[in-house]
């Protein structure tokens, strides 16, 4: 539908950043998801993340935490776990992958 074709127009490093969010960093601090993506993709990470505020794919709370709409975040894990899609392949070498059907991830993520 609309919401995949507009997923893959992304740049590859905003398509691994949204499927973050939708998978494991939901309701984490902004400022973390930010070190992950700058150590990943570099300093354009601040950027993409930006811009993809300015298309409503994912926000920030007053606390300063990630939000992303529930069915934006249900089409980013139905991704990852559909095999008639390239995703999984894609996207295996992500901080997240699946076992036994399910995603599994870092449920607790600090930076020291």
């Amino acid at each position: 539908g609309i919401l995949y074709t507009n997923f893959k127009v992304l740049e590859s490093a905003q398509q691994h950043m949204f499927l973050d969010v939708a998978t494991v960093l939901r309701g984490q601090p902004k400022e973390l998801a930010l070190a992950v993506w700058v150590a990943w993709h570099g300093a354009d990470a601040s950027f993409l993340f930006e811009d993809m505020e300015r298309r409503n794919l994912l926000t920030t709370d007053s606390k300063g935490q990630l939000r992303m709409h529930d069915v934006l975040a249900a089409l980013g894990r139905r991704m990852l776990l559909d095999d008639d899609t390239e995703l999984p392949r894609q996207f295996s070498g992500s901080r997240v992958w699946v076992q036994n059907g399910k995603l599994k991830g870092y449920q607790k993520v600090r930076i020291t």
